[in-house]
């Protein structure tokens, strides 16, 4: 067989192609235009280009600026494709950052220090991904959705991570990095706040769901509810999503010095029998409502509303041999049979298990608590809501292993904020890309990984004949996305 040198050229992430014709067709150069201004006229690559530059990087399986470098050469044969060097890249994205703000607040210890904690919103890049968002088909006008809020910790050791230095003198090597706040609707990150490492997980929690409320109202996106864990246990929040007609579902952080919590608690006779599954354990419990004001000082004029806290409750084993002697002795019977049967191997052996530490014993009991400002649903389904918020944490995974966030490119705190949003841009429109797709392609899923999705979608070779896309060797229809 001889081989024949051909002159075509021809690239190896044809899928690309679609993508990009669809982000101009939505519009969403525009929307970068109108939320961040104008570069001078000198500048070759306006933020539009630089934001697409990297969103084209993203889904091609790019996860450091510098792999824009290679990217360029593969996808020389688009037509009036601008995409910059990986210095300009990095120049661009750092015209885009804002001013760095420190907040001064008191630590919650016994000795009460003076904690300064820096923070960056860049509410106009964040106001660009929501608007681009919506633009992408990722997010409709119409619906409710439900916004999950959340911290995650980036490991870093650039100049802009904070380093705490503990009473012996000695540099915390566990908490340096950064610690953003983010607010999720399903598997897109929507607003992101950045904090220093050693940021408290309560830190300006308010503030930050606040502003993350108003974007959306901005771009016309209903959030109906509102889901946290304790960092989320915030009396101002909570009379702020009350009054705009928000329902939330907080994980309740009981402390022994609650002492009007537990007076409620003890005088609770509703207790019901009921069986809750969920992704990790099936509890076999007992469930009550317990009304609940936090900080209610008549005397000071200080009145707050009346919340709904759902509470589980399990008895301890030394609880549960007092109440069914006969049932405790049967399991433990099972427990000490199928020990013997581990310990000779017969057992396939478990994995790592699911480390649960929010259960509080009080009394003989182990509990749960969950506070709501929804008194109609049921409380399983209240519950079962909070406990799908492990999405949050996947998805966490995914921002940090697919786009990148967990190799901050930046010195500044401020600087990599913008590159950790221009990431979200990336997987939100890859969101909403698949949305849109799918309705043409059902050989898609609408779940599928960034990684599935190259090796699918973007990764098939492509050629410019004659001012038309030609494929190859593929069994995707592209030409009637084209």
């Amino acid at each position: 067989m001889k081989a024949i040198r051909s002159n075509i050229n021809i690239t190896p992430h044809g899928g690309a192609v679609p993508i990009l014709k669809k982000i101009k067709e939505f519009g969403i150069p525009q929307v970068i235009r109108t939320c961040l201004g104008k570069r001078v006229a000198q500048s070759t690559f306006g933020y539009e280009d630089i934001l697409i530059a990297w969103v084209l990087t993203s889904l091609c399986g790019g996860t450091r600026l510098d792999h824009i470098t290679n990217l360029k050469k593969k996808l020389s044969i688009i037509p009036g494709l601008k995409l910059p060097s990986h210095d300009t890249l990095g120049r661009g994205m750092k015209k885009m950052a804002t001013e760095t703000l420190t907040a001064r607040t008191i630590s919650n210890g016994a000795e009460g220090k003076i904690v300064f904690t820096d923070y960056d919103d860049n509410i106009p890049m964040n106001r660009t991904l929501v608007k681009a968002t919506k633009r992408a088909g990722a997010l409709t006008e119409g619906r409710s959705y439900t916004l999950d809020i959340d911290a995650t910790f980036i490991p870093t050791e650039c100049r802009g991570a904070s380093r705490n230095v503990n009473d012996k003198g000695q540099i915390d090597c566990s908490r340096i990095g950064f610690n953003p706040m983010v607010c999720l609707i399903k598997e897109l990150p929507v607003y992101i706040s950045m904090r220093n490492g050693d940021a408290g997980a309560r830190f300006q929690f308010k503030e930050c769901l606040e502003n993350c409320l108003n974007l959306l109202d901005e771009s016309k996106i209903k959030i109906g509810r509102v889901i946290s864990d304790a960092a989320g246990y915030n009396k101002e929040a909570f009379e702020m999503l009350d009054s705009r007609g928000i329902k939330f579902n907080v994980r309740f952080p009981f402390t022994k010095k609650m002492e009007t919590f537990k007076k409620e608690l003890k005088k609770c006779n509703t207790w019901r029998k009921t069986e809750i599954e969920t992704a990790n354990f099936f509890w076999n419990c007992e469930i009550a409502d317990i009304p609940y004001k936090m900080h209610d000082r008549p005397e000071t004029g200080i009145i707050s509303k009346t919340w709904r806290v759902v509470a589980i409750r399990i008895p301890t084993n030394e609880t549960f041999k007092l109440i069914d002697k006969e049932e405790s002795d049967r399991i433990e019977s099972v427990k000490e049979k199928l020990r013997i049967l581990s310990k000779k191997n017969v057992l396939k052996k478990p994995g790592k298990p699911y480390n649960d530490t929010n259960w509080k014993e009080i009394d003989g009991y182990e509990y749960k608590f969950f506070i709501t400002n929804d008194f109609k649903r049921a409380s399983e389904e209240i519950v079962l809501e909070y406990n799908k918020r492990g999405n949050a944490e996947r998805q966490f995974s995914f921002m940090k292993n697919d786009f990148g966030w967990n190799l901050p490119p930046f010195m500044n705190m401020n600087e990599n904020t913008v590159f950790l949003i221009a990431s979200a841009l990336a997987n939100n429109i890859f969101r909403g890309m698949v949305n849109t797709f799918k309705k043409i392609l059902p050989e898609l899923r609408l779940n599928t990984r960034l990684r599935d999705f190259q090796y699918v979608f973007i990764d098939v070779a492509c050629a410019l004949i004659d001012k038309t896309y030609v494929f190859y060797n593929t069994g995707i229809a592209y030409e009637k996305i084209m």
